[in-house]
Order: structure tokens, then sequence, then C-alpha cells
């Protein structure tokens, strides 16, 4: 099975790159165009053609660290031994990958991958020695990898952005991205957390730019499927029994969020083949969209018949639902997600919380999901209060609008959550720790009304290291750069992540090991089903309670004791889910592992 990213020095290469790589429209070796994207440069580079070249290269910013001299010289340093943030014209190697180097023995010219911007679609930067010939600096070629594969005319899979109501992406914040299929055995678990009924219903789908499948519930949105990001097909699937397993019955590009190309069954194909899931081979019910460049109405196209159903004018024969075009007229008493409007608190239903009669709309009912983020909720919420916010979600099947107070009680702050994505970078100063997170006060935006910092890091999205106490990794006033995980309404804060721009040591222990390689380690926890053994810093391996010995044993504890140093063979890697199988029995003939 391909897996789903592809690590150097524990940080992921661009999915574009390895796609162009698998492609062979990498490397895009074109001198004239390199010198025309990177104009100071003066000695010829080569591109590196593949993961093993890159890996092999990128370890010169080890070495080269590690002598102060050489360092200051080439103008790089660690930031995760640095007392504040790395920036521009220096390099942060914990935070670099190479993908281009010298071509002429001695020039000492690079190019690589900065995941300071983010860890998705990392910037091109290069080395400049000829503006200060005495000392290198580091320069912005491209601000993210997919801007300099399309300079260099990079033939890439063709992905499909989101074409709806931007006011849906809200609710990628609290609903998270659909659960990725990689084998029948992901796909039956996921069916089994479902009613017997929904089973046979459709359910939404997207293929996501690592060609794997998410699903999500039916009648969920694509763009929270996919968290926001562009897709390379997206629809409706329906599943059916097949002995005991499942395939696919029937499948379509019914997508308004996206609107797929009937073509785009390809990457679908491709996806499902990978899964191991039989399907149809084809769209059972391919839709063609187009948008209309007269009234902006996208339309779905049948029987050939390429004409508008709103104004009959005729519609392009070339895909275009992501061109610009005016909305789409709406009932003048409509409401739409974005609107602001006013209406009276009559009552307190559970479970969906406070109902408010619109002013001169009552067709549908109306609740609050986000409340003020400061003060009590019953102070905002009173029956006969009347009350303003944004609405933020339409269910049309269910008949309710969702409102957000939070939104017109601090607008300024709203804006700026709401137009951050997953993947943006922020920095900031650590302003308070507790023991349940990091508040972070960003460098941009409108502060809090109520907490130290708009940006917030839970536990877990500190480090990939362990550690005792979160003062062991951060401290009060420290300068940090996090990555955006979502924006948590709720609270109106903006989930980072700290370890997101940091290497994955895992990834780093992987590029080095196989299975059925021997190692050592100390046993750091005993749990009832098994023992955690630490192999490498920060890397620890399950021993299952039937590999613990040549005999059976009852309890972990019969065999072995926490702190004990033991042997070890690893018989599973798991790189997507970054988990580690070992065994202490001797030879091959090892034994199962039963369900954890």
């Amino acid at each position: 099975m391909r897996p789903s990213r592809v690590y150097v020095r524990g940080l992921p290469l661009p999915a574009l790159l390895v796609e162009s790589m698998s492609s062979g429209a990498w490397p895009a070796q074109d001198d004239t165009r390199l010198r025309e994207i990177m104009p100071w440069f003066e000695d010829p580079l080569d591109l590196l053609a593949d993961v093993r070249e890159i890996r092999r290269e990128s370890a010169s910013l080890d070495w080269m660290t590690e002598d102060n001299a050489t360092a200051d010289l080439f103008r790089q340093a660690r930031g995760s031994q640095a007392g504040d943030l790395v920036e521009l014209p220096w390099l942060d190697a914990d935070l670099a990958v190479l993908i281009g180097v010298n071509r002429n023995p001695g020039d000492d010219v690079a190019l690589a991958l900065d995941y300071r911007t983010g860890s998705d679609d990392p910037s091109v930067v290069a080395s400049d020695w000829w503006t200060d010939p005495h000392r290198c600096a580091w320069r912005v070629v491209a601000p993210t990898f997919s801007a300099f594969a399309t300079a260099l005319g990079i033939d890439a899979r063709r992905r499909y952005s989101y074409v709806g109501p931007e006011e849906i992406r809200v609710q990628i914040w609290s609903q998270g991205t659909g659960h990725p299929i990689a084998s029948p055995t992901d796909l039956t678990e996921w069916l089994a957390r479902h009613d017997g009924s929904d089973r046979g219903e459709p359910f939404t789908f997207v293929i996501d730019h690592f060609t794997i499948l998410r699903l999500a519930p039916q009648r969920s949105e694509h763009v929270v499927c996919a968290g926001g990001a562009p897709v390379q097909s997206a629809g409706e699937i329906t599943f059916e029994p097949d002995g005991g397993s499942w395939r696919v019955s029937e499948i379509s590009n019914q997508s308004t969020g996206y609107c797929p190309e009937p073509e785009s069954y390809a990457a679908v194909q491709a996806a499902l083949d990978t899964a191991g899931l039989d399907h149809p081979g084809r769209f059972t019910v391919p839709i063609i969209f187009r948008l209309c460049e007269s009234c902006g109405q996208l339309n779905i196209v049948k029987d050939d018949h390429y004409v508008c159903a709103m104004c009959d004018e005729p519609l392009p024969a070339s895909w275009n639902a992501d061109a610009a075009g005016e909305p789409a007229p709406r009932p003048r008493k409509g409401t739409s997600v974005g609107d602001i409007v006013s209406g009276t608190v009559v009552a307190d239903e559970r479970p969906f919380g406070p109902r408010i009669r619109l002013d001169g709309d009552v067709s549908m009912p109306a609740h609050i999901r986000d409340f003020a983020w400061q003060g009590n909720r019953s102070d905002a919420v009173r029956v006969g209060q009347h009350v303003t916010a944004e609405v933020v979600s339409i269910d049309e099947s269910a008949g309710r609008v969702w409102l957000s107070l939070a939104a017109t009680e601090h607008p300024d702050l709203w804006q700026f959550l709401k137009g951050l994505r997953a993947g943006d970078v922020l920095t900031g100063t650590v302003a308070d720790i507790q023991n349940f997170g990091v508040f972070i006060a960003l460098d941009d935006g409108p502060p809090h009304p109520s907490y130290p910092g708009v940006g917030f890091v839970t536990v877990p999205e500190l480090t990939w290291e362990h550690f005792d106490e979160v003062t062991d990794v951060v401290h009060v006033g420290q300068r940090v750069r996090g990555e955006v995980l979502q924006f948590d309404t709720t609270n109106g804060e903006a989930r980072l992540s700290l370890r997101a721009l940091c290497p994955d040591p895992f990834q780093i222990f992987a590029d080095n090991t196989a299975v059925g390689q021997r190692l050592f380690g100390t046993i750091t926890k005993v749990i009832p089903f098994g023992v955690f053994v630490e192999v490498a810093d920060g890397v620890h391996g399950l021993v299952h309670k039937d590999n613990l010995a040549d005999v059976q044993v009852d309890t972990p504890e019969q065999a072995v004791q926490r702190g004990a140093s033991v042997q070890v063979t690893v018989i599973g890697l798991d790189r997507d889910r970054r988990r580690l199988h070992l065994s202490r029995i001797g030879g091959h003939d090892l034994r199962p592992a039963a369900a954890e």
C-alpha cells in the first residue's frame, strides 16, 4: 500500500513533490527557468531526483550546524536549541530539507524547503553568496512549493478548490475532517460505528491531496470532510456487503462545494484500489457542473443541454465552477450564512439551546450555537431579550438556523479567526501556562476579551518528545511559532500545534528501521495487555503480552518489569499511525498479537 506521506529528517515532503516524483514530472530541470526564478543565482544547481538523494544531501544540514564557524558562515541554526525564532536570512536547520544542490563541486549553493511557513506546503528558499561573498544568506524563492512547481511548469494532478459559500468553512473548526480509509478493515470499523439503517445510504466522500479516501456521515459538508483543502474528487458513495467485507455499489461526483468533473474518477479509482475496495470502475451517477457567466448560477448539465436554468444563457463547454461570478439571486426575505440578524429569545429548547424568533423571518427556528466569549451564558440569552448575531449555518434538512453571538459581540476577533486556514503559521509569545495547555499572545490579530492569548496549544501538541511538566517544554515570555489546526468557535481561540513545525522523531526512526531488525530498549510502561519499550529518543513500541516470552503469560509482570533493558525485534511499523510493534520472542515464529 502506498504511504500517504513521505518523511525526510522527520519532516513530510509536500504531496505534490511526492506525486511529481512518481509521475516523472520531477525533477523539472530547466536552467533557464531556474535563473528566471532565482535571478541572483550565478552558479548552476541540480534538483534532487528522488527521496534517497534528498535524504543524503539533507544530512549535511546536521553536520554543518555542529560546527559553530561553519554554521555562522552558512547562516544555519537549530531552532530547537535557539532562545528565539530563527528568521531569514538564517536557515532553521531543524525545519529544512534540501531539494537542490550545487552542480559544480565547491560552489556550496543549495535550494531548500523551509517548513517555518507550514508543513503541508512549505516555502522554498535558496542560498545567496553573491550579495555578500563572505557569508551566505537565505532568500525566499517561492512562498510555497506549489507555487515553485507552477513556476517550473510541473504538470501536477488536477485538484479542485472549494467553490461553495465561504461561511460554511466555519464548520471545519468544530467538526473536524473526514475519516481516512486505507484498507477494508478501516471501512468495516468505520461503518460499524453507524446504525444499520444508515449503512445503505450515501455517505459524503472526498479524495484528498494524498489520494486517500475520506468519509463523513450523510449530508455532511464536503469542505468539512476535506478540512477546507483542495481535493482530487468529491461526491457521495454507497456501500453494500460483499462476503465478509464491503464494496462500492453506487458513487457520484455530487458535490456542490467542489463540483469535480466526471474525469476525476481516475483519482477515486486510485484511492479505492489502494484501499483494496471493489468498485464499479466509473461514477454510476456522473454529474457535469457549469457556472453561468451571465448570472452566476451554478448549473447541473442534463442530457448535454448546456443552457442556464436561471437565465437561459448558453453555458461554457469547459469546466469553470471555480470562476468568479455574480451570486445567484435569492428571495428578498430569505436568510443566508453570513447575514447579521436580530431577534428575540423565546425559549430555551434542549438539546438545541436558546430559540430565537428572527425579526421579519419566521420560516425557520434559529438557535444560538456560539455564545459570547466572556460573561455568563444565562445573561446573554434570557427569555424576552433581543439579540443580534451572525448566521453561521443553515440546516435545510432539519429546518434550523444556527447563530453566533460571539461574531457580533467581538467582530474583529471573529473575522480574524474565521479568516485562518488549517496549515497557516502564526507567531507569538507564551502568555500563560496551565496544566491543560498553553495560551499564546499572537503577534497578529486583536487580543482576546477574557483569555491571556488568542492562540492555544493543548498539551499533546507541544512537542513530539515525552515530558513530565509543561514548563519542561515552554516558559512564559518564550517566542514560539505554531501551525493552525482549527478555529475553536466556543472559546474564540486559534488552536495551534507547535510540534507540527518540528521534525517527527518517529519518522526519523522509521527512515533507518525495517521489519525484522533487532533493537535494544528500556521498558517504560506496563499495561494489562503488554509493555511499551523506548527504543530511541521519543520513540516507543508496543510488545503485546503474547510476544513477551516463549511461554504463554497471563500478565506482563510474569515476564518483565518496568525499567528493564530488553532486546526486541520489529514486527510492525506503521508510519501514518506512528505505531511500532515489537516482540521479545526469538526466531521468526512470532505469535500474532490480539486486537488491542
